[in-house]
């Protein structure tokens, strides 16, 4: 019985050793690609970037519309197929 404890306890320390290792390799790999690819400054000074873009599609007033009369044609419709259940 000892002797599986001791397997058991060699298994774990190696696994350990093994996810360190790896968090160690990953860790460096992060560090070394900070350095070689550095994040590249927002021109802060170019006015067009600041700005949002005009939505292209529909207005938000249109969207409402459109959803407003979607719902009443779906009650209308719904209400004339529950008649005639009853």
């Amino acid at each position: 019985m000892a002797e599986l404890f001791q397997e058991a306890f060699e298994l774990m320390l190696a696994g350990m050793g093994v996810v360190f290792t790896f968090l160690l390799i990953l860790t460096g790999v992060v560090a070394l690609l900070t350095r070689l690819c550095p994040e590249t400054p927002v021109n802060s000074s170019d006015s067009s970037a600041s700005q949002p873009a005009p939505p292209k599609g529909p207005s938000q007033a249109a969207k409402l519309a459109a959803v407003t009369v979607a719902v009443q044609k779906y009650r209308q419709a719904r209400g004339r197929a529950d008649r005639s259940k009853e």
